[in-house]
């Protein structure tokens, strides 16, 4: 995707930026903000984010490839530090005893450090981009960071070139490239719906949703309670003229994400990744959130489902979650 994708937008708020400072700009204020309240409006996503970073690791394990102690961990766009606490909770986390946490958010990076003060693993905070990087890692982790990247390609080159022969690389929720437009994934989506639907007519609202569906609600709510701040800041700032809404400041910052602005080269293909990375072995290609919604805001039944098809390791659900390893 060209940053130049966004110039259109670039004109109408009036920026003297260009398309590839103005995207970064953009990012780094959001996610300024965002920190803040990260934790909180993601909680729903705790129990689906640590499912697939210990079946991954399990996927490794039982792969056999040899894993050694002493392994020098970098997490790409830590934000607070909330991935890499959940890899420390695998087997392979006692392994780790070197953390570098990377964020071009400073305020992200101060939760993560709250975090990282507690893992008793020597660490270090690097408020910058990938391209400050050049020591090399055993382990690179990279979550909820793939559809922030504009320029994939010379992203992937750059963390190719940080990680060691034989090191791990594990990447996971982003938006599933391959599969948003299936037909079986389009289905269950309008099946769950339906069954939501039904029950509506029976019940209340409150009856019928998920104790814990709320928090995606006040995500969506919560995320645009800032949205008036970000402006402020990127007006005070002179990135722009003109106030942004929430969808288009959404289609700067998630710029892989489909949205009312974005239509187009939408998500992580694996399909890409596989022809980029040929140098790597595959250890394991999942995929989650089968209904459209991660599994702690499904109804009971729909988490059954889930479950199932996550252990069969189907592929067309609306996340994405790989490990590979470095030839």
């Amino acid at each position: 995707m060209s940053y130049y994708k966004l110039l259109p937008l670039v004109k109408k708020t009036g920026s003297q930026l260009s398309p590839k400072e103005f995207q970064k700009r953009i990012n780094i204020v959001f996610h300024d903000y965002e920190a803040d309240h990260y934790d909180k409006l993601h909680c729903d996503m705790k129990e689906s984010l640590q499912e697939q970073i210990n079946l991954l690791v399990d996927d490794l394990f039982i792969s056999k490839i040899e894993t050694l102690n002493n392994l020098c961990l970098l997490d790409i766009g830590a934000g607070t530090g909330l991935s890499t606490q959940m890899l420390l909770n695998t087997k392979l986390g006692f392994q780790i005893e070197n953390i570098t946490l990377l964020d071009t958010s400073i305020n992200m990076l101060k939760y993560a450090e709250e975090k990282a003060k507690k893992w008793q693993k020597k660490y270090s905070i690097i408020n910058s981009d990938i391209s400050s990087l050049s020591d090399s890692f055993d382990i690179i982790m990279i979550c909820s960071v793939l559809h922030h990247i504009p320029e994939l390609d010379k992203f992937l080159s750059q963390v190719d070139s940080l990680l060691k022969p034989g090191g791990i690389l594990i990447h996971l929720q982003d938006p599933n490239g391959d599969y948003l437009e299936d037909k079986i994934y389009i289905n269950r989506i309008e099946q769950y719906n339906k069954e939501l639907n039904s029950l509506s007519k029976k019940k209340t609202i409150k009856q019928i949703i998920p104790k814990n569906w709320k928090h995606f609600i006040n995500r969506l709510i919560g995320r645009k309670t800032y949205i008036d701040l970000v402006n402020n800041q990127l007006l005070k700032e002179k990135v722009i003229k003109r106030r942004m809404s929430a969808d288009e400041i959404w289609s700067v910052t998630d710029i892989r994400v489909e949205s009312k602005l974005n239509k187009e080269e939408i998500g992580i293909s694996f399909k890409f990744l596989k022809q980029h990375f040929r140098n790597y072995k595959l250890i394991s290609h999942r995929s989650y959130c089968f209904f459209g919604f991660l599994k702690s805001t499904l109804t009971v039944e729909y988490v059954q489902k889930e479950n199932n098809l996550i252990k069969k390791k189907e592929l067309n659900g609306r996340n994405i979650s790989c490990i590979w390893v470095k030839k």
